[in-house]
C-alpha cells in the first residue's frame, strides 16, 4: 500500500486513516515503535473514562490479545470522534538521505511529521527527527 506514496501524500491518508479508525492502515504507514506511541497518546482520553482500558494500554506489548483488543476499543473511540481535520500546505524537508521531516498545517496550525525510509517505503517515524547520514 504505502510503498508508493510519497512522503507528502502520507500525512493526509495518515490522518484520515486515523481519524477513520481505519488502525490497519495505520500501522501500515509507520514504524512499530511509532505506531505504539501513537496507540499510547491517542488512547489516554479512553484511559482517564475507563480504568479497565487503562491498565490494557499499560500492558499494550505483554501479549497479541492485549494489542489486538486495545486497537479495537481505540479504533471505535476515534471512529467516534468524527474528527477530519484539515491538512494543507505540505512542504517536504530532507534531513538526511532516508529521512523527511515534513511539515502541513493541520487546521491552520504547524505541525510536523517524521518520516524514514525502511525497505524502500517512506514510513512515519517518530525518531527520524535528527539527521544521521
Amino acid at each position: 500500500m504505502n510503498d508508493t506514496l510519497e512522503p507528502e501524500m502520507i500525512v493526509p491518508y495518515y490522518y484520515h486513516a486515523l481519524y477513520s479508525g481505519d488502525l490497519s492502515s495505520v500501522k501500515r504507514l509507520m514504524t512499530h515503535h511509532s505506531y505504539v506511541m501513537t496507540l499510547e497518546s491517542f488512547g489516554l482520553r479512553l484511559a482517564f473514562k475507563n480504568p479497565q482500558f487503562k491498565e490494557m494500554l499499560s500492558r499494550l506489548e505483554e501479549d497479541n490479545k492485549t494489542f489486538d483488543k486495545v486497537e479495537r476499543l481505540l479504533s471505535a473511540d476515534l471512529q467516534a470522534r468524527r474528527k477530519n481535520p484539515e491538512i494543507s500546505d505540505i512542504r517536504i524537508i530532507d534531513n538526511g538521505k532516508s529521512r523527511r521531516r515534513v511539515a502541513y498545517l493541520e487546521d491552520g496550525k504547524e505541525k510536523k511529521l517524521y518520516l524514514s525510509l525502511n525497505n524502500s517505503q517512506w514510513l512515519i517515524d517518530y525518531y527520524a527527527g535528527c539527521p544521521i547520514d
